[in-house]
């Protein structure tokens, strides 16, 4: 009992740290391309994990709820920006952006705890739900990028572009976020307690797989910055706000591609094989979802300049 329980810890831990290291690659990519920050608020890390956790035949079972969770927390982005906009003055910014995070907690489970979000998104109504969401996200961002034209905003990128001091940048880039690779690892902790020690069902997983730690996060870095002006931090927001909106669907995208891979592929004889074929299609739907990422970016600040 002691040695399997020593066994079960040991598994997590290995989990945890191989995670976070990924992740923490991802936020280094990241760093390069600050014009990005927006659409990286719900890049499918944790969901690209949570699949490749779980066994194949569970993957079509965990996207139902899977694919509300980028919608869900998207939205909540967009809220909490738009609250701190609204509501943030020169003296109680750094209050207002801790206490913004107690009401978006609300309200990510008062979305997640309704049946319609628990139950998920029927297999054969899946494509047409990312779509949409697809069209509105494109919609609300064309939007905000000709409210960005009409105002002529200037759009200040947060403070983690790296700098020309050879590859030194790498710890500065990650000094910068430890915040929220400290948070991805507290979520994947949350994750694979849950999954290895719960009998949860794939409806669950599929919802935790969607912990809102790391954007809520980002954004509070921001938020909270006392070394940036209150105009600073909501130039930011507003440059962010261009194109967050798209990083919804992207990331649907990649949950709906992902999961009918594993779905529906052909497992191999030879288990290190065929483990090493599952990483090798989660890293390359990784590669694909952050250059889609990128090239969204820069395309719609090409269109916001």
């Amino acid at each position: 009992m002691w040695f399997t329980s020593m066994k079960g810890v040991a598994v997590l831990a290995a989990r945890v740290a191989v995670g976070t290291a990924v992740y923490a690659i991802i936020v280094v990519l990241a760093a390069s391309f600050p014009v990005a920050a927006g659409l990286m608020l719900t890049f499918p890390a944790l969901n690209g994990l949570a699949f490749f956790f779980s066994k194949d035949e569970r993957a079509a079972s965990i996207a139902k709820s899977m694919l509300w969770m980028p919608v869900v927390n998207g939205v909540l982005c967009g809220a909490y920006i738009s609250l701190f906009a609204l509501v943030a003055t020169a003296g109680s910014a750094e209050l207002v952006a801790w206490g913004l995070v107690a009401i978006v907690v609300v309200g990510w489970l008062a979305c997640v705890t309704r049946d319609r979000v628990r139950q998920g998104i029927a297999r054969e109504h899946q494509l047409a739900f990312v779509v949409a969401a697809t069209l509105i996200g494109t919609l609300l961002a064309a939007a905000g990028a000709l409210e960005s034209i009409y105002l002529h905003v200037a759009h200040v990128q947060a403070p983690s572009a790296p700098g020309a001091d050879g590859i030194s940048w790498i710890a500065t880039a990650i000094r910068r976020s430890e915040l929220k690779i400290g948070l991805f690892a507290l979520a994947l902790v949350v994750f694979f307690s849950s999954i290895g020690f719960l009998p949860i069902s794939d409806s669950t997983r599929g919802i935790l797989s969607g912990l809102p730690l790391v954007p809520f996060g980002g954004l509070v870095a921001i938020a909270g910055d006392a070394g940036l002006s209150l105009d600073e931090r909501l130039q930011i927001f507003r440059g962010m706000m261009s194109s967050a909106w798209l990083g919804p669907p992207v990331a649907m995208w990649f949950i709906y591609f992902l999961s009918r891979f594993l779905g529906t592929r052909m497992k191999l004889r030879a288990s290190i094989a065929d483990q090493a074929l599952r990483f090798g299609a989660l890293l390359v739907g990784w590669l694909v979802t952050f250059a889609a990422i990128v090239a969204v970016a820069h395309a719609v600040n090409w269109l916001s300049a």
